[in-house]
C-alpha cells in the first residue's frame, strides 16, 4: 500500500497526491506558496476546509518537520501546536497527524496515533467513539474518520469495525455494506474522503490501489483519473520493497515464500474483490429489476456527476482524549 492524500475544500479546491504524482487546483494562495518552495522534501498530510482554510504537514530537505495552517478553529490549532510545559518540545507527532473537517469547519476529528481531539461530531459517531474508550484508554482506536455533508460520517477502527451513516453518499454506503459482508472486506478499505460540500461526492481507495470516486467537479475528476495509474505503480513498487525488506531481515525465507505463494493467492483475490464492488452492486440491482440492459446503465449512473451543494449541521458536544508527556487527560465540554 502506498501513501496517498485526497482532500476537498469548499471553493471547488482539491489536493491529490501519491508518491509519484501530485495534482491540485483552486487551493489557498498561502498553501500554493508553501508547495512552490524547493524546501519541501515530503508532504505528510494536507486537509482543505471552508473558504481558504487548510493544514499541511511536511518534512524539509534538512530533515525537519513542519506544520502550517490557516483559518482553523482555535481549539484545533491549540491542539496542533501544543508543547511540553518544561522542554517546550512539540507534543504532536507531525508525520502522523491526520485531520478531517466537516462543513464550514464546524466539526473536526484530528489525531496523531497517540492523542486525539474532536468537536461537534454527529451523535452516532460520537457514541461509536465513546463506546471504544474504557477507563480513559482506547479499546479499539480509530483508523479512519470521514466527515461529510448533513452529519454524514464513516468510522473504521484498527480492528476493522465499521460504523457509518451515509444517506447523502448512497453509492459509498452500498459499497460499505457490500464490503462488510465479505471476509476481510472492511480491512481492504484503506482510505475514504467525503466531499463535505457535494452530496454523493467521495473518493475511496483500497489496499491494492483501486481508486473509486463519484460526483466530483470536472477538474477534480480529471485529476483523480490522472492519479489512478501512478497509484497502481506506486502500490506495486511498495510491495516489491516490502518483500525485499522481509527477505533481507530473514535470510533463507525466499524458498519458503515461494512455497507460500499458493496460500497467499486467496488473500490477493479478496483484495481485488473490493475494487469490483461497484460493478457487482450494479449487477445485483439490474437483476432485481429484471432489466437486461440495466447493468450498463447502472454503471453509467455511478459515473454521473451531479451538482448538488450541501449544508452542514452543528452539534455542541466535544470530547478529547490525549496522551502526552503529562499522562492521560480527558476533557468534556
Amino acid at each position: 500500500m502506498c501513501d496517498a492524500i485526497f482532500t476537498f475544500g469548499q471553493r471547488g479546491s482539491h489536493f491529490f497526491q501519491c508518491p509519484s504524482r501530485r495534482d491540485y487546483t483552486r487551493i489557498p494562495k498561502k498553501l500554493q506558496r508553501i508547495l512552490a518552495t524547493k524546501d519541501i522534501a515530503h508532504v505528510y498530510h494536507v486537509t482543505l476546509g471552508f473558504e481558504n482554510s487548510f493544514m499541511i504537514t511536511y518534512r524539509d530537505r534538512n530533515g525537519n518537520d513542519h506544520i502550517e495552517f490557516q483559518g482553523l478553529p482555535s481549539e484545533l490549532t491549540t491542539f496542533l501546536t501544543a508543547t511540553h510545559p518544561t522542554t517546550h518540545l512539540p507534543l504532536r507527532s507531525l508525520p502522523s497527524i491526520t485531520l478531517t473537517l466537516g462543513p464550514e469547519n464546524e466539526s473536526f476529528f484530528v489525531g496523531d496515533g497517540t492523542s486525539y481531539l474532536w468537536m461537534n461530531l454527529p451523535g452516532p459517531l460520537l457514541s461509536a467513539l465513546q463506546s471504544r474508550i474504557s477507563n480513559g484508554s482506547w479499546t479499539d482506536k480509530p483508523r479512519l474518520v470521514a466527515l461529510g455533508a448533513s452529519s454524514n460520517f464513516l468510522l473504521i477502527t484498527q480492528n476493522n469495525a465499521a460504523v457509518w451513516d451515509l444517506p447523502a453518499y448512497r453509492t459509498l454506503g452500498d459499497m460499505m455494506l457490500y464490503s462488510q459482508g465479505k471476509e476481510r472486506g472492511i480491512e481492504e478499505v484503506w482510505g475514504v474522503v467525503l466531499h463535505a460540500y457535494r452530496y454523493q461526492g467521495f473518493v475511496a481507495m483500497s489496499r491494492n490501489g483501486t481508486v473509486l470516486g463519484e460526483n466530483l467537479p470536472e477538474w477534480s475528476l480529471k485529476g483523480l483519473e490522472g492519479l489512478k495509474a501512478p497509484i497502481g505503480r506506486d502500490v506495486r513498487e511498495e510491495e516489491v520493497r516490502r518483500r525485499q525488506r522481509v527477505l533481507a531481515a530473514r535470510p533463507g525465507l525466499g524458498d519458503r515464500e515461494r512455497s507460500g505463494n499458493e496460500r497467499l493467492r486467496p488473500q490477493a483475490t479478496l483484495r481485488r474483490q473490493w475494487g469490483k464492488a461497484v460493478d457487482e452492486w450494479a449487477d445485483g440491482r439490474s437483476e432485481n429489476r429484471g432489466d437486461d440492459g440495466g447493468r450498463e446503465r447502472e454503471r453509467e449512473r455511478q459515473k454521473t456527476y451531479f451538482k448538488t451543494q450541501a449544508k452542514g449541521m452543528k452539534l455542541s458536544l466535544s470530547l478529547s482524549i490525549g496522551i502526552g508527556a503529562g499522562g492521560l487527560t480527558k476533557i468534556l465540554g
